[in-house]
């Protein structure tokens, strides 16, 4: 029994997000249905992250152990032909027995993008708040986020576990349509990116956005945080593992 690694990108505009749901279109499902056919044989993947609907990945990484003998190197290419243009695989490699896409994972690389301006082409994976953006405020207010904290004031309720997370970036850049957030972290807490997004936005005109940001975080309320920004503006940028297991 081998163990393989999936890197994979997809725009999740069509898709009710990453995980297997009886009869909706998932990424995951899409993903085993072509495997079942290359590889001839029931296949389960594990994924690094599991996006919702609507948002999309450009470094999502999944794993799954199977009995092919097919190189690894012709997998990627095979299971091009039997995949939606929205999905594809984008390398496929052997690891080691130990490696889980999900529970090997040090931390990920989250991006969110905001439109200056409507912009029809991009609004597919960018959301347009319809106010001006302030980049030196924004950045004041989520600079407030890196380090160890709770962060249960930016989880949504279905969320379970501890929400405690170390960040360790929380910055603004520019990029071709407007803003982007770039948010790595050990650990992210359901919707907590949006939830983040949507509360740097609330915050950014305050007096000291760094400081009432630093206040919601500290309340661990999700009351005391701003509204959910919508899906379409989330991508899952790249996943980070020890070197000894990939």
């Amino acid at each position: 029994m081998r163990t393989l690694r999936l890197d994979v990108a997809y725009d999740g505009t069509e898709f009710h997000g990453w995980q297997i749901q009886p009869k909706l279109r998932t990424v995951q499902g899409v993903l085993e249905e072509a495997l079942n056919a290359v590889l001839n044989e029931p296949v389960r993947i594990t994924g690094a992250g599991r996006t919702d609907t609507g948002c999309h990945a450009r470094g999502q990484v999944a794993s799954f152990s199977s009995d092919t003998r097919l190189p690894a190197r012709s997998i990627a290419p095979m299971l091009r032909r039997h995949l939606p243009d929205d999905v594809q695989v984008l390398a496929a490699r052997d690891v080691g027995a130990e490696f889980d896409a999900r529970r090997s994972a040090l931390g990920r690389r989250y991006a969110y993008r905001l439109l200056g301006r409507r912009d029809v082409l991009l609004e597919r994976m960018a959301w347009h708040p319809r106010r001006p953006l302030d980049p030196v405020r924004l950045e004041s207010a989520v600079r407030a986020l890196e380090g160890e904290h709770d962060c249960a004031a930016f989880a949504a309720s279905g969320g379970s576990g501890t929400t405690c997370c170390r960040v360790m970036r929380a910055s603004w850049q520019r990029w071709e349509g407007g803003l982007q957030l770039d948010l790595v972290a050990d650990h992210f807490l359901y919707h907590m990116v949006r939830n983040v997004v949507g509360t740097a936005l609330m915050v950014m005109n305050r007096q000291d956005p760094g400081a009432a940001m630093a206040s919601v975080l500290a309340s661990r309320s999700r009351g005391q945080a701003g509204p959910t920004a919508p899906p379409q503006g989330l991508c899952l940028e790249q996943v980070f593992y020890p070197a000894e297991v990939v």
